[in-house]
């Protein structure tokens, strides 16, 4: 399964977001944290392997998500 990133200009300031790391370091959000960050989980594991595209080319193969803040 395959997954788009939100586009960075569409990130919300100060906002939770799940999504994974990509070797490049970018942080590439895929959904934000309707909770609004105040569970205690840091990670969102998936059912199954989720391919998901970077600007740098590279396909991040994610088995969980991980939960971060925009700046």
């Amino acid at each position: 399964m395959t997954a788009v990133p939100l586009p960075p200009h569409e990130l919300k300031c100060r906002t939770w977001y799940y999504g994974v790391r990509c070797q490049c370091m970018r942080l590439l959000a895929l959904c934000e944290d309707l909770a609004g960050g105040k569970t205690e989980d840091e990670h969102l594991p998936l059912a199954s392997l989720l391919a998901v595209p970077c600007e740098c080319g590279r396909v991040v193969q994610a088995e969980r998500l991980e939960k971060f803040r925009t700046a």
